[in-house]
């Protein structure tokens, strides 16, 4: 039992003195790495920028011994190329540095105007006294492409009446590799009203980011009803320094009628008798740009009295017509004596109506007057008849 017990630890020992030899052979070590003592690092290491770009690069420098002064240095620049640290609005050489209190600096790097695309590396170096830290940096120059502007429209032409709103959804593209500031305008005639919005707010500068686009709607309204019915070319441009893009519109201007009431010589009173009908000639014109259909002829009188027309309606009335009705009032028979206010309507089919107000002075009839003299002489006869008789009494 003893033997066995021996066997076993010198195996044990065995099998313990082999894995540190396999360990020790493979080079595993059981102490911890010590911090590196000085470090230069930035996010992007790796930059792609167009030619004629400046790049810039925010820089970190760290340090975990004391605190030191560290001088910033670029090896390998490209020639012709310039490099310059800034650090509080300046160009420095060095920065201070504590430690667990990192410091930052930018640097600049500008190419040569003629650079051409490609790939330049670099290293920045951050030396102190006694340590001294790299790092290494990728620029990649490619051509930028130019500034372009184009326009998209979804439906350049519509149709509507003279009173609407003709409204286009435009796309305004940006192609280039650079933001714009672009400048909007337009060429209609001076009858329209031109405006740009973006969203809901009018706009007549836009800016538009390089390779995006930016939705525009274009409001277009008559200022005046009875615009001739055709055809409105509208022009829009986009414009930023050098670069332009034009497109055009068109608003297809569909007729309108516009009604008017009046009389031949524009006089709007006149005479008539209570009980007895009068006749009013009553002008309806059509100063649209298109034919008024079914237009109807109504009156609003004061109570007890009559309205008609001859004719009632009218099929229609062509752009620049006018047609005369006779309009047949017949005043209460009862009527007092006085002026009266009596509304004359014409109603067309589509479009607005129109209406004129006519003052008509009422005279009592004479039949009426006759009988009141014939009592006021009955009345005088009557009187008289009596002083004689009891006057002699």
């Amino acid at each position: 039992m003893k033997k066995a017990f021996v066997v076993l630890l010198v195996c044990m020992a065995l099998i313990g003195g082999t894995a540190a030899i396999a360990a020790a052979q493979s080079g595993e070590t059981t102490t911890t790495s010590q911090p590196v003592p000085l470090q230069i690092f930035t996010t992007y290491p790796s930059q792609v920028v167009g030619a004629n770009e400046t790049a810039s690069l925010t820089l970190t420098v760290r340090t975990t011994t004391g605190p030191q002064i560290v001088a910033l240095d670029v090896r390998d620049l490209p020639e012709n190329w310039t490099a310059s640290f800034r650090g509080g609005g300046r160009i420095v050489k060095s920065v201070f540095v504590q430690p667990e209190q990192d410091a930052t600096v930018d640097l600049r790097l500008e190419p040569p105007a003629d650079v051409a695309s490609g790939t330049y590396n670099f290293t920045v170096v951050a030396r102190s006294d006694s340590e001294e830290a790299e790092l290494p940096v990728e620029l990649t120059i490619q051509e930028r492409a130019p500034a372009r502007l184009a326009f998209e429209v979804e439906l350049p032409i519509l149709r509507a009446r003279a009173d609407s709103t003709f409204r286009y959804n435009v796309t305004l593209r940006n192609a280039g590799d650079e933001d714009l500031l672009v400048d909007l305008s337009s060429q209609a005639a001076p009858v329209f009203n031109v405006v740009f919005k973006s969203g809901s707010n009018e706009v007549v500068t836009l800016p538009v980011k390089a390779n995006s686009t930016e939705r525009l709607t274009i409001e277009v309204k008559s200022l005046i009803n009875n615009i001739r019915a055709g055809t409105y070319p509208i022009t829009i441009q986009a414009r930023s320094g050098d670069v332009a893009a034009t497109t055009d519109l068109s608003a297809e201007i569909i007729g309108l009628s516009v009604i008017n009431l009046t009389t031949p010589d524009e006089r709007l009173s006149g005479d008539a008798e209570a009980g007895k009908e009068t006749t009013v000639t009553l002008v309806v014109q059509n100063t649209g740009t298109a034919a008024a259909r079914n237009v109807t002829l109504s009156a609003t009188a004061p109570s007890g009295w009559t309205t008609s027309f001859d004719p009632a309606e009218l099929p229609e009335i062509a752009a620049g017509e006018q047609i005369e009705v006779t309009a047949h009032l017949k005043p209460a028979e009862k009527a007092l004596s006085g002026d009266y206010n009596v509304t004359f309507r014409a109603t067309p089919e589509e479009g607005a109506n129109a209406s004129v107000q006519y003052r008509v002075t009422l005279r009592t009839s004479t039949m009426w007057g006759l009988a009141g003299l014939a009592l006021i002489a009955i009345a005088i006869g009557a009187v008289s008849l009596a002083v004689s008789r009891f006057g002699r009494r």
